[in-house]
C-alpha cells in the first residue's frame, strides 16, 4: 500500500516536519546533521519520556514541536510546566511564539486561540503553567504533563499535577531537565528509565563506548585534558566530530521493564562543542570562576554528588544524644506553618523535641484545648520566645503575636541586598517581625550541624528519625544571581521540609535571645532530664526539675496543673 506525503504526516512526526519544512525559533530548518541524537527522541512514541540533559542541546525545541504534533494528530490536551510564571512569559514569548510564527502550518493550527498561557491546536489545548503556585495545578485536565526544568520547579506542585491525568486515556508524563543532585528532580524519573546513552565506535580499535568524564580514572575519561581532544577510552585515539555524530542510542542492561524511556544528553555529544571548549569550562572550575556542580549539571548533564549539596543521614545522626538538656537560658520554639503546625523546642544547646500542633490558641467552641495549641509552650516556659513562619494561616499567628508582644515574632524570608545582614529584627511599627536571608541562614544552620555546634537531646535515633526525614528532602543547586550574574547556591526541596524551617526559626531566636548569643558547644555537666516533646505530642515531664513560675517554696506540680 502506498501513502501520499500528506497521509504520512498523520503517522510520522518526521514526515510532518519534512513535508512542512519545520523551522526553529531562529528560522533555521530543523535537521539532524548537528543534532543526530535528537532524531530518535522526536520519533519516540513512549508515553513516559525522560531526558536528563545539559544546557542548550535542543530538547526544549524538540518538546515544543512534539507537543504541537501530538496535540494536532492525536488530539491530546497537554500541560507544559516551567519553574515560574515569569519563565513561562519568557519561554512562550521568546521561543514558542517564534517557532509558531516561522511555520505556517503551526500558525494555521493555532489561529483560534493563541495567548501566552494557552495555545489551541485544532480541537486540542496546550497550557503553559508555572510551578510555584498551587492554583496552577488544579485548573485544567490533561493527557500529557510536560515538565521542563523540573529540578528548578516546586516539587509538591509538580506532584499535584499528576491528578490532572486521572480522566485521560493517555496519562503521559514527559520530563526534560538538567539535573541537580542524586535522588531529586529529573534523577527520580531517570532512575526509573531504561537509561539510554549515545554510543559511538572508535575508528582505531573499533570499541563501542559512550563519552564520559572522570578526572580520577583515565579509562573513564573521554577528554584528554593535555591534548584537548576527545579520545577513545581504550586506545586513546582521537575521536573527531564525525565519529561523535555517527552514534546510536543503547539501553543499559537490566532496564527492559523500565517505566520511562530515558535519554542522557551531554555537551560531550554536541558536535559544535570542541574538546577545547569543554577543557575551558573545566578550567573555570579549577580557577574558581564556576562551580563544579554547575559543570556536572549544565555541561555533563549529570547529577552532582559532591559534599555539601545534601544533608545526609550521618550529619543528623551525629547530633542525636541520649544526654539530658539542662534547660538553662531562654527556651525558643520554632514553628513552620501550613496545614499542620510543625515545631521544634530548644535552647542554645540544641533541641529537646519536635512535633505537631493543631492550632495557635485554644478554641473551646471547636473543642481545642490548650495542649493542642502553640500557646501551650508560651505558658509552659516562662519568658520563652516563639519564631513563626509568617506564611500559612496569617490570622492565627498574628493573634498570637498580639497577645504576647516581645515574645512571638513572625519570620519573613527576604534577601537584604543593602545591609547584607543575615537576620534583621524590625523596630518601631514593624516590631515583632524578623527578616532573614533564607539560603544563607539555612547554610549556616547546616554548617553548624556538620560541626556539631548544637545537638538533638533526650532521645535515640528512632526518636529523631521523622525529624531527619525532612532534612533528607532538601538539596542545594547552583544558580546564576539575576543581579550580580554570579553563581550562587540555593537550597530547594523535593518533599516536606517543615522541621528544617522550624529549626531555622529556632536558630534565629537563639541568635538574639540565647544566653551568650548564638549556639555554643555543650560543655558543662548536664542536669537530669526534665522534658521531652515526642512526635505524637506526648510529654515526659518531671515537674521538680522544670521551672518555678510561682517562686521558691511553691509547689511546682501544682503550678503544672494550673497551666
Amino acid at each position: 500500500m502506498t501513502y501520499s506525503l500528506k497521509e504520512i504526516e498523520k503517522y510520522s512526526i518526521i514526515g510532518w516536519m519534512v513535508n512542512n519544512a519545520i523551522k526553529n525559533e531562529k528560522g533555521d530548518l530543523i535537521d539532524f546533521i548537528d543534532h543526530p541524537y535528537l532524531y530518535d527522541i522526536y520519533r519516540d512514541p513512549a508515553g513516559n519520556l525522560v531526558c536528563m540533559k545539559a544546557a542548550q542541546v535542543g530538547l526544549s525545541t524538540a518538546e515544543i514541536i512534539k507537543n504541537h504534533y501530538d496535540a494536532r494528530c492525536k488530539k491530546m490536551d497537554i500541560i507544559y510546566t516551567l519553574p515560574t510564571d515569569s519563565d513561562v512569559n519568557i519561554f512562550v514569548g521568546g521561543k514558542v511564539n517564534r517557532i509558531i510564527s516561522n511555520n505556517p502550518c503551526m500558525l494555521a493550527d493555532t489561529k483560534d486561540k493563541d495567548s501566552i498561557e494557552v495555545k489551541q491546536v485544532g480541537n486540542s489545548m496546550i497550557y503553559f503553567r508555572g510551578s510555584w503556585t498551587k492554583k496552577s495545578a488544579i485548573m485544567v485536565t490533561a493527557d500529557r504533563l510536560c515538565h521542563d526544568e523540573k529540578d528548578s520547579s516546586k516539587a509538591d506542585v509538580i506532584a499535584d499535577y499528576q491528578a490532572r491525568l486521572q480522566h485521560s486515556k493517555f496519562k503521559q508524563t514527559h520530563v526534560f531537565s538538567h539535573p541537580s543532585v542524586k535522588g531529586f528532580g529529573v534523577d527520580v524519573e531517570w532512575a526509573q528509565s531504561d537509561q539510554k546513552e549515545w554510543f559511538i565506535q572508535c575508528p582505531h580499535c573499533e570499541k563501542w563506548q559512550y563519552l564520559s568524564w572522570n578526572t580520577e580514572i583515565p579509562e573513564r575519561m573521554s577528554v584528554d585534558l593535555e591534548r584537548k581532544e576527545f579520545v577513545c577510552k581504550k586506545c586513546f585515539g582521537i575521536l573527531d566530530k564525525e565519529v561523535r555524530r555517527n552514534g546510536h542510542w543503547r539501553k543499559k542492561k537490566g532496564k527492559e521493564d523500565a517505566k520511562f524511556s530515558g535519554y542522557h544528553v551531554s555537551l560531550l555529544m554536541a558536535v559544535w562543542i570542541t574538546a577545547a571548549d569543554v577543557c575551558e569550562k573545566w578550567n573555570d572550575v579549577i580557577t574558581g570562576k564556576q562551580t563544579e556542580d554547575y559543570f556536572y549539571n549544565k555541561v555533563l548533564g549529570l547529577p552532582y554528588s559532591g559534599a555539601g549539596n545534601v544533608v545526609n543521614e550521618e550529619t543528623i545522626k551525629s547530633l542525636v544524644t541520649t544526654e539530658k538538656n539542662d534547660y538553662n537560658g531562654r527556651i525558643v520554639i520554632g514553628v513552620d506553618t501550613g496545614i499542620k503546625l510543625r515545631y521544634v523546642v530548644g535552647n542554645k544547646l540544641g533541641l529537646m523535641g519536635y512535633g505537631e500542633m493543631t492550632d495557635y490558641m485554644p478554641d473551646a467552641a471547636n473543642g481545642l484545648e490548650l495542649n493542642q495549641t502553640l500557646e501551650y509552650f508560651l505558658l509552659k516556659f516562662e519568658n520563652s520566645i516563639m519564631v513563626i513562619d509568617q506564611g500559612g494561616d496569617i490570622i492565627g499567628s498574628r493573634k498570637l503575636k498580639a497577645k504576647y508582644p516581645g515574645r512571638v515574632f513572625l519570620c519573613h524570608y527576604r534577601k537584604d541586598r543593602k545591609a547584607l545582614q543575615l537576620i534583621t529584627w524590625a523596630e518601631g511599627d514593624e516590631f515583632g517581625n524578623v527578616v532573614v536571608d533564607r539560603n544563607r541562614m539555612m547554610q549556616l544552620v547546616i554548617d553548624e550541624a556538620t560541626e556539631i555546634r548544637w545537638k538533638l537531646y533526650n532521645g535515640t535515633w528512632n526518636d529523631w528519625y521523622d525529624y531527619y526525614l525532612h532534612w533528607s528532602h532538601i538539596f542545594r543547586v547552583s544558580e546564576e544571581d539575576k543581579v550580580t550574574q554570579q553563581p550562587i547556591y540555593v537550597w530547594r526541596r523535593a518533599d516536606r521540609d517543615d522541621w528544617v524551617h522550624a529549626t531555622i526559626y529556632w536558630r534565629i531566636g537563639i541568635d538574639r535571645f540565647g544566653v551568650g548569643g548564638g549556639v555554643d558547644l555543650p560543655g558543662a555537666e548536664l542536669k537530669p532530664n526534665s522534658y521531652f516533646v515526642h512526635p505524637d505530642n506526648t510529654v515526659d515531664f518531671d515537674p521538680g526539675t522544670m521551672f518555678n513560675i510561682k517562686g521558691p517554696g511553691e509547689d511546682p506540680e501544682e503550678d503544672w496543673r494550673n497551666i
